[in-house]
């Protein structure tokens, strides 16, 4: 167990138990009023922290247990325009001696367990307009 831990188990006894006979001195009466108010904010603030952290957490972008025989791209959150050249790869995705396990995801784009032959792009929250070139040929 960590220092941080630690403290933070031995503050939270402590406080609990100070709470305790704070509520026991002032009798059955006014302790229920206490706890009914004590209640209002500790629901009030668990409410405040659900909100934070479904705002600042945005979706993930995954490519779980992804082999790819071309490129990999992953674009997210861009203010702009995005191009992207080339693509069109063609290749057999590494020989693998086992078949990757499905991954935790969770985000708005995945690619759980793929194997792909050619390029794999995922583009998700791009303020913008999206170009995909294909490669140049070569002379």
């Amino acid at each position: 167990m960590t220092k941080r831990l630690w403290f933070l188990v031995v503050g939270t006894v402590l406080a609990l138990g100070g709470l305790a006979v704070f509520l026991t001195l002032r009798g059955l009466d006014a302790a229920d009023k206490w706890s009914s108010v004590l209640s209002l904010f500790f629901t009030v603030a668990g409410f405040a922290l659900a909100l934070a952290g479904m705002v600042g957490r945005g979706p993930a972008q995954s490519a779980d247990g992804a082999v790819a025989g071309g490129a990999l791209r992953q674009i997210r959150g861009v203010k702009g325009d995005v191009t992207i050249t080339g693509g069109g790869a063609s290749g057999t995705p590494p020989s693998s001696t086992s078949v990757p396990a499905p991954g935790q995801g969770g985000g708005t784009q995945s690619a759980q367990s793929a194997r792909t032959g050619g390029d794999l792009t995922q583009i998700d929250g791009v303020d913008g307009s999206v170009r995909i070139q294909p490669e140049s040929p070569t002379p």
